[in-house]
């Protein structure tokens, strides 16, 4: 497959906010399946086929056996999603499983390297004759995510693009307040990691981390406590050709390590948050060159040097500092 642009899956909203979790191949296989839909038709009665050859050069992959293509189709075939709508009658929010197809068809034995499948009717409400909360998605953008979670928390952020109300004056998009237990409800994760801070080290950081690196968006997250605990997070993101655009933000600085004083991971703690206040200043003055360091920063840039026993730049520093 040629890529380009137009590579482009639609769903209704309801659909991405759903409940359902995959593996990195089932993810990869649906949305390229879906990009074979024209969401503005009617409901056809047609079949959709990829090729394995199709799958493994969209996403860059090596060879992939045709047995193992077959154990993904039928895994995610087995695989249903769970809706979520507001029943205005009875008053309360109701569920809705659906399952993404009626019937597949692939070739007996390891041969063949085509899937054809048929949509069920309980999804195709989601994907078909969509007028209003749907969100169209560039796969092409997707194609180096390693994760299903940031295959889905990009979905997320997508959902979010066309929503005024969710963009500030310098472009940047941001969720609505997304409760860590919807989180993990809609990644099928409800009872794993009961702790936020394993939840986020394992799940949110990663998916955050490689979307940033390989799509053309930039991420970040604020978390929302009650009580002192992470009850929700709210995903920001600018796309890359507007970054330019925005102030940089601070980084946040590595805490100081639990070593001795004068020891080598003393050091290379100290290395670290130099380069870092380093990188940070030459984005701010690229971003604007009357923007200058702080005191309280250029004081935390002399005592880490006084830790490596280096004698600091002053030409550098000096006139990035403001003196405040």
């Amino acid at each position: 497959m040629k890529k380009n642009s137009s590579v482009v899956f639609t769903q209704a909203n309801d659909l991405i906010d759903g409940s359902y979790s995959l593996t990195l191949p089932e993810i990869r296989w649906l949305y390229l399946i879906l990009t074979k839909i024209d969401s503005k038709k009617p409901q056809p009665e047609g079949k959709y086929t990829i090729y394995a050859k199709e799958y493994i050069d969209f996403y860059g992959l090596k060879e992939v056996g045709y047995s193992q293509i077959k154990n993904i189709i039928d895994s995610l075939g087995n695989k249903p999603a769970i809706v979520f709508k507001y029943n205005e009658k009875k008053q309360r929010i109701e569920k809705k499983t659906i399952w993404w197809f009626s019937e597949t068809e692939q070739g007996v034995g390891d041969a063949h390297g085509d899937v054809t499948v048929r949509f069920s009717d309980t999804v195709r409400e989601y994907l078909y004759e969509l007028k209003e909360s749907f969100t169209q998605i560039n796969l092409e953008e997707m194609v180096k995510l390693d994760s299903p979670v940031a295959f889905r928390i990009y979905s997320w952020l997508m959902k979010f693009k066309l929503l005024n109300k969710h963009k500030n004056g310098n472009g940047v998009i941001c969720t609505d307040q997304l409760s860590i237990d919807w989180i993990k409800m809609s990644l099928g994760m409800d009872g794993l990691y009961p702790k936020y801070g394993e939840f986020k080290r394992r799940v949110i950081e990663p998916a955050v981390t490689i979307i940033n690196n390989v799509t053309g968006i930039t991420v970040s997250y604020e978390e929302i406590k009650s009580n002192r605990k992470v009850e929700s997070i709210v995903f920001c993101y600018i796309e890359e050709k507007l970054i330019d655009k925005i102030k940089p933000a601070r980084p946040r600085m590595p805490n100081r390590p639990r070593v001795t004083k004068g020891s080598s991971a003393e050091g290379d703690w100290a290395r670290e948050c130099i380069e870092l206040m380093r990188d940070y200043l030459t984005r701010l003055r690229e971003y604007d060159k009357k923007l200058n360091l702080s005191k309280p920063d250029l004081e935390k840039v002399l005592a880490w040097h006084k830790i490596i026993g280096n004698k600091v730049n002053n030409s550098f520093w000096d006139k990035n500092s403001d003196g405040k």
